[in-house]
């Protein structure tokens, strides 16, 4: 339902390896570009349940009427309520994050990065600091010219973004 009535720009994004590779074959680089990779640590226990559904509503509220939002907003919150897993036959619920293997937790995940690529990773491209972005779920590469900006640099912005999100080089 969710997916009807919200529309995910996934601009940052790549649905495969042959989409990745097509798009890379189209950047100008030289000698001076870099490539590097990201992992986001543990995502999906890291995505702030209460700040995505805000988010999630903003979005909502813009495409569609005040009463499917709102109906939208409160099937999420019983859904993300029931925020369970099973490891070694152990029942657990997380007290921050969504659950992997939650039919909602990759949903969730994609509206909480996204917001977070078209606010922060957007001004990063176009101040020119990186010349390239994408995504494939928690896995990110980024070519940067090294003469405007470090890998350190590029790093210690991003797991500034948000407490949540921490980066791990690849």
């Amino acid at each position: 339902m969710i997916n009807q009535h919200l529309h995910l720009s996934n601009q940052y994004n790549v649905k495969n390896s042959i989409t990745l590779a097509e798009n890379l074959t189209k950047i100008v680089i030289n000698e001076n570009h870099k490539l590097i990779t990201y992992d986001i640590k543990d995502l999906y226990v890291n995505i702030p349940t209460q700040e995505t559904l805000k988010i999630t509503e903003s979005m909502l509220n813009k495409e569609n009427s005040a009463q499917i939002t709102k109906q939208i907003i409160t099937l999420l919150e019983a859904i993300l309520k029931q925020n369970y897993f099973e490891f070694q036959n152990n029942i657990y619920q997380p007290e921050k994050g969504v659950s992997m293997g939650s039919p909602i937790s990759g949903t969730m995940a994609e509206i909480f990065l996204q917001h977070i690529e078209n606010t922060h990773m957007k001004h990063l491209l176009d101040t020119k600091r990186i010349s390239y972005y994408t995504r494939y779920v928690d896995d990110i590469l980024i070519i940067h010219d090294t003469r405007h900006t470090s890998d350190n640099t590029i790093q210690k912005y991003i797991n500034q973004i948000h407490k949540n999100l921490q980066l791990n080089p690849t």
